[in-house]
């Protein structure tokens, strides 16, 4: 509920008081959209676009390094869908710093770069929007520590597994 000044002065709208005079009335209505649409607007402002992990449009990105580990990531990204989680897979022919540069620009809270070693090993090295690397942890951990982190709303590396 909201109390609205502006519309009954753009509607030039007018009643006739007890006293015969002309006021301007004051409206009382639901604004629903207009104040999800504010309240998404101040989410963005107020984290300049860095959301925490629970709430990032994208939770983790899977850098592949070559086409050969494309297949390992996009399944090892359909098992975190499956969970839950908002995983992509940058698949582009771009090399690997340009698509570490994307995610950086993109801010996305946790990435993950795959060599032919993690896809033999199922394991992914994992990077972390402001700590940088983290290390080679088994794909099964990566996917306790992303659960953790947005159920405890903490940061990926400070989440326990």
């Amino acid at each position: 509920m909201q109390c609205d000044f502006n519309l009954p002065n753009r509607f030039d709208m007018e009643y006739i008081a007890s006293d015969g005079t002309k006021q301007r009335p004051i409206m009382i209505h639901r604004a629903i959209f207009g104040s999800v649409e504010r309240f998404f607007g101040i989410l963005v402002e107020n984290y300049a676009g860095e959301f925490p992990l629970w709430l990032a449009p994208e939770q983790m990105r899977l850098l592949p390094i070559n086409d050969a580990v494309v297949p390992y990531c996009l399944e090892v990204a359909k098992e975190m869908k499956a969970k839950g989680l908002r995983v992509e897979v940058d698949d582009s022919a771009e090399r690997l710093q340009k698509k570490i540069r994307n995610a950086e620009l993109a801010k996305v809270p946790v990435t993950a770069v795959v060599g032919e070693k993690e896809a033999e090993a199922g394991s992914l090295a994992m990077r972390v929007r402001f700590g940088g690397d983290v290390g080679v942890l088994p794909k099964g951990t990566v996917l306790d520590r992303m659960l953790a982190a947005i159920d405890k709303n903490v940061a990926f590396a400070e989440a326990e597994d």
